[in-house]
C-alpha cells in the first residue's frame, strides 16, 4: 500500500520564503535554506517548492547571514536548497520549456510541478512526461471558485482564466502523461478556513493518478479529511508550517489520531541533525578575510551586482533593504501598513474573543495542585515586560514565574525596574547571568562575524525563559509582541505566530547557532550553555509553547507606558536617547537604541528613529513629513554609549569603525571622494 503523505508547501518570491493569501498578498517569512533544513530534521514525507518571483532575481536582501547562497538566479537557489533538503523534492514556477525542466532535475529537484505551459501547450506535458517520465510530471492545478458557483482552472499565478472546468482539465493532463496532479483553492489559500473537499473528492473521483490537495489549512485538523473524505493521496499545506513550534510533527501526530496511516512522526533526523554543521575552515577563512578587509586602508564598499532600486513604503518610512524581511504592493505600500490597518479594523468584540482564546490556552496549561508555576513569562524590565505580567497575573489571575537573560548592559533605569518587578506583582523572579568573560568573547566576537555585538543578547533573550520552562516542566512561555509580525507584517493577524527554534536560528540568530562560537576565542561548549536551545524531544514532550500576548490583547506601547506609569510607577529615564525621540521603547539594554541599533544604520542604512517613526505614522501621532524630519536628526547619529562598549570588551574606536564599514550594504551604501554616501529616506 502507498502510504499517505503530509507535504510542506514552501513560496520563494525573489529568494524569500512567503506566505500567501489569496494568490495576491504576499508576506516575507524569511530564508528558504532554514525554512526546508527544519522539515529536513523533522523527516517530512516530501516537500513542495513553487517560485512565484515576477522575475529571475533572487535575492535575501541581507548579507550577515551565516545561511545563504551564492547567485542570484532561481537555479542557484534550487541548487543551494538541495544541500538542506534530504527528502523527495518538487519543484515548480516559471518553467516553460524542456531545457527548463532539465535544469531544475539536474540541480538536485526529483519532480517538476508544471502550470500555465500546460494550458498555453498541453503537447508540453505529454513531450515532459516522454523525456522525463510521468514519476517526474505534476500538473499544477489552481482553481477558482466564482460567486456563482462556477470553478474555474486559472493560469499565471490565478489572474488569467481558462474556461475549464477542474475535472475535465485533470483528465486531460492525466491522459497527456502527467504522473501527479496537485491541486489548489485560490479563494480559499491563506485564510486558514479549511480545504475544498468537494473540489477535491472532484477531482480524485476524476483521475486515477495521485491528487494532492491543497489551499486553506488553518488547523491542524483541516489536513486529515482531504485524505480519509476527499480521496487525496496527499495533503500539502503552506502557511501553517511557518507559525507554530513543531509544527510538521504536530500536525503529522494529529493526522495519525485520526487514523490517516502516515509514515510515523520522527523528530530527530540522522541524516540532518537540527544545530547546523558548520565548515570551520571555510568558515575561519571567510572571517579572517573579513579582518584583512578592515585592516586594509584602501577599503571600499563592494560594487553593487544588478539589484532591484530601494524604495521607501509611501505609507510610512520603512526602505525595501530591512533588517526585518517586508514586501510593497503595487502601490508601494509595505506589509507592514497592510497588518496594521487590518489591526484596526478588529472589533472590540473580537479582543475579547481572542482574550478569552489566551485564557483557555492558559487555564489547560496551568498548574492546578501548586506543584509548579502556571506559565513563564519573559521579561527584561521594560513596559512591555511591565504590560505582560499586568495581563497574565493581574487580569488573568495566574501564578507566573519572571525569567530575565542578563546581558550585562542595564541602564540605570532599565535595573531599577527590572528588580521593582517581583515587588511590584509580587512574582518570584530567575535572573540568569552569564560569566562577563563569555560576554566580552560574544561580544567581540558578534561585531567581527555578523557585525551586532548583541547576538549573545538575541539568543539569550530566546533562549533563557525556554530552558527554565522546560526545566520546571511549564508547558507555557508567554512573550510580548510578536516583532516581525508589527514591525513589517510578516504574518496575518489571524495567523497566531509562535516562538519556535527556527525563528529564533533564522531571525534571531542569522544562522549561527550556539556550536558555530565553539572553538573561537577559546570559548568551549561548557562555556555556551545558557544559549543551548532544548532538544525537539523535550519540547515535544512538554508540548512546550511560546504564545506571544499581542496576538491575544490589543497591543499599543504608547498606551501600555501610560497604564504602568499610572498603576505601578514605572520609571522612564531622564535623559534622552541619543538615536531616538522616544523616551519609553528598550530602555533597559543601554546599547540597544545606541551601539547596536548604530550597527544596524551601518549596514541598511536606517535605525531605530526610523523604526519608532513608522510606528508612530501607523498609530496617527505623525505624519509620514514630520517623520522623514526626525529620522534626518537621529538615524545618524553616533551614540556616546559605544564608548562604554569599546572600553568594555578592549577594542579601540578606529578598529571598531574599519570592521563596521565591512559590513556596509552595497545596495545602501557606496563611497564618493573618500566618505560614504547612501539612499536618502524619500
Amino acid at each position: 500500500m502507498n502510504r499517505p503523505r503530509l507535504i510542506p508547501l514552501v513560496l520563494l518570491k525573489q529568494g524569500l520564503v512567503v506566505r500567501s493569501s489569496g494568490f495576491q498578498t504576499h508576506q516575507a517569512i524569511g530564508n528558504p535554506i532554514s525554512t526546508i533544513g527544519r522539515f529536513s530534521h523533522w523527516n517530512a514525507d516530501e516537500l513542495i517548492v513553487i517560485d512565484i518571483s515576477d522575475s529571475d532575481f533572487h535575492d535575501l536582501r541581507r548579507d550577515d547571514l551565516q545561511q545563504r547562497y551564492a547567485g542570484q538566479t532561481v537555479l542557484d537557489v534550487l541548487a543551494e536548497i538541495t544541500k538542506v533538503c534530504f527528502m523527495p523534492l518538487t519543484f515548480g514556477g516559471r518553467i516553460r520549456t524542456s531545457r527548463d525542466i532539465e535544469m531544475r532535475l539536474g540541480a538536485g529537484a526529483d519532480k517538476v510541478a508544471i502550470n500555465t505551459a500546460s494550458v498555453d501547450n498541453p503537447g508540453f506535458i505529454r513531450i515532459a512526461a516522454e523525456n522525463f517520465g510521468s514519476q517526474a510530471i505534476v500538473a499544477s492545478i489552481d482553481v477558482l471558485l466564482h460567486p456563482d458557483g462556477r470553478r474555474e482552472v486559472m493560469v499565471e499565478a490565478g489572474k488569467r482564466g481558462t474556461g475549464f472546468a477542474p475535472a475535465d482539465w485533470a483528465r486531460r493532463v492525466e491522459d497527456l502523461g502527467a504522473g501527479e496532479i496537485l491541486l489548489n483553492s485560490i479563494d480559499r489559500d491563506g485564510q486558514g478556513n479549511g480545504l475544498d473537499l468537494e473540489l477535491i473528492q472532484d477531482i480524485t473521483e476524476a483521475v486515477n493518478v495521485p491528487v494532492i490537495a491543497c489551499g486553506g489549512v488553518g488547523r491542524y485538523e483541516h489536513l486529515s479529511p482531504a485524505i480519509t473524505q476527499a480521496g487525496a493521496s496527499a495533503v500539502a499545506a503552506a502557511n501553517i508550517f511557518h507559525f507554530c513550534e513543531l509544527s510538521y510533527p504536530t500536525a503529522k501526530r494529529h493526522m495519525i489520531d485520526d487514523g490517516v496511516p502516515l509514515r510515523p512522526v520522527k523528530l530527530n533526523s540522522r541524516w540532518f541533525p537540527r544545530e547546523p554543521i558548520y565548515d570551520d575552515a571555510a568558515e575561519d577563512t571567510r572571517v579572517e578575510a573579513r579582518l584583512t578587509r578592515a585592516d586594509n586602508s584602501d577599503f571600499v564598499a563592494a560594487t553593487p551586482g544588478p539589484r532591484p532600486p530601494i524604495q521607501w513604503c509611501t505609507q510610512c518610512l520603512y526602505p525595501s533593504i530591512s533588517a526585518a524581511p517586508m514586501e510593497f504592493d503595487d502601490d508601494g505600500v509595505c506589509t507592514g501598513c497592510k497588518m496594521s490597518a487590518l489591526k484596526d479594523t478588529i472589533t472590540s468584540q473580537e479582543w475579547d474573543r481572542r482574550k478569552e482564546l489566551l485564557r483557555d490556552i492558559l487555564e489547560s496549561n496551568r498548574s492546578h495542585d501548586g506543584s509548579r508555576h502556571d506559565c513563564v513569562i519573559a521579561v527584561s524590565g521594560g513596559k512591555d515586560s511591565w504590560f505582560q505580567i499586568h495581563v497574565i497575573k493581574n487580569e488573568l489571575g495566574l501564578n507566573p514565574l519572571l525569567v530575565t537573560y542578563d546581558g550585562n548592559n542595564w541602564t540605570e533605569v532599565g535595573w531599577r525596574n527590572l528588580l521593582r518587578m517581583k515587588e511590584v506583582f509580587g512574582c518570584d523572579h530567575i535572573v540568569v547571568s552569564p560569566s562577563t568573560d563569555t560576554l566580552k568573547k560574544l561580544n567581540r566576537l558578534g561585531v567581527e562575524i555578523l557585525g551586532d555585538m548583541s547576538w549573545h543578547a538575541h539568543i539569550g533573550i530566546t533562549t533563557v525563559p525556554v530552558r527554565v520552562a522546560v526545566e520546571n516542566q511549564i508547558p507555557i512561555v508567554i512573550w510580548g509582541e510578536h516583532g516581525y509580525q508589527d514591525l513589517c507584517g510578516q504574518f496575518d493577524l489571524n495567523d497566531f505566530p509562535e516562538m519556535s527554534y527556527r525563528d529564533r536560528l533564522e531571525h534571531f540568530a542569522r544562522g549561527y547557532e550556539w556550536n558555530y562560537f565553539v572553538g573561537r576565542e577559546e570559548l568551549e561548549e561548557r562555556d555556551l550553555i545558557h544559549w543551548r536551545y532544548p532538544s525537539d524531544q523535550a519540547l515535544h514532550d512538554l508540548d512546550c509553547r511560546g504564545i506571544y500576548l499581542g496576538n491575544y490583547v490589543f497591543w499599543d506601547a504608547n498606551r501600555h507606558v501610560e497604564l504602568m506609569i499610572e498603576k505601578y510607577g514605572f520609571e522612564l529615564p531622564k535623559e534622552p536617547f541619543d538615536r531616538t525621540y522616544r523616551r519609553m521603547s528598550n530602555l533597559d539594554d543601554m546599547h540597544e537604541n545606541g551601539a547596536h541599533d548604530y550597527l544596524k544604520y551601518i549596514k541598511f542604512g536606517y535605525g531605530r528613529c526610523t523604526d519608532h517613526v513608522c510606528k508612530d505614522i501607523r498609530a496617527g501621532l505623525m505624519t509620514r513629513e514630520e517623520g522623514i524630519e526626525l529620522i534626518k536628526r537621529y538615524d545618524h547619529v553616533r551614540p556616546k554609549d559605544l564608548d562604554r562598549w569599546l572600553d568594555y570588551v578592549g577594542m579601540d574606536a578606529d578598529r571598531f569603525d574599519r570592521l563596521a564599514d565591512t559590513f556596509r550594504d552595497p545596495r545602501v551604501w557606496w563611497m564618493e571622494n573618500g566618505e560614504w554616501k547612501r539612499h536618502e529616506v524619500s
